[in-house]
């Protein structure tokens, strides 16, 4: 099957895609519905990079479906988590949509306290990212590329065990331990 734009942008070069697949295409639907799922193909592509080259889903010494399935099922809502982070910080207004509208406000609060020595409750998808991703060791340099996936997995990583410490912060608080 092949696909192309007919009106491409502005200074754009026209897109065209041959496509192979099994599904029957015989109407203007059919190949609509194809290539809807193939637009989506980038998003999955990227969610399984998160998976294996961040969460590395390939290493939990699970032997046992029973013990795999509960792992998998965790680390797909952090690579999912992941994912939408990543591509939140990329769009036009990640400097000024607030982090929290994504992420509990624990996680804002941890790490901005940690980049700044104070909780910034109006921190941006932008700077929650960059933050983490410097926890993660990115040096956040004006000509660096941005974090990849292992640099973002190290960062919610070291910001699970900072946020570990907090709860146990609160917890010796309020038991009068400190």
């Amino acid at each position: 099957m092949r696909v192309w734009e007919v009106d491409p942008p502005a200074g754009e070069e026209r897109l065209e895609w041959f496509l192979v697949t099994n599904e029957p295409v015989q109407t203007f639907d059919d190949a609509y519905r194809v290539v809807g799922w193939y637009e989506c193909r980038w998003i999955v592509e990227e969610y399984h990079k998160g998976m294996k080259t961040g969460c590395q889903i390939e290493s939990p010494q699970f032997t046992t479906e029973d013990r795999l399935k509960p792992a998998i099922a965790v680390l797909s809502i952090v690579a999912l988590t992941l994912l939408e982070m990543r591509d939140a910080s990329r769009r036009a207004d990640a400097k000024t949509r607030k982090a929290t509208e994504i992420l509990c406000e624990d996680y804002v609060s941890v790490l901005s306290t940690w980049r700044h020595g104070k909780f910034q409750r109006d921190w941006s998808i932008h700077d929650f990212y960059y933050a983490m991703a410097r926890l993660g060791g990115h040096q956040n340099r004006k000509n660096d590329h941005p974090p990849g996936w292992q640099t973002i997995w190290r960062g919610w990583h070291e910001l699970q065990a900072m946020l570990c410490g907090a709860d146990a912060m609160k917890m010796m608080n309020k038991c009068g331990e400190i």
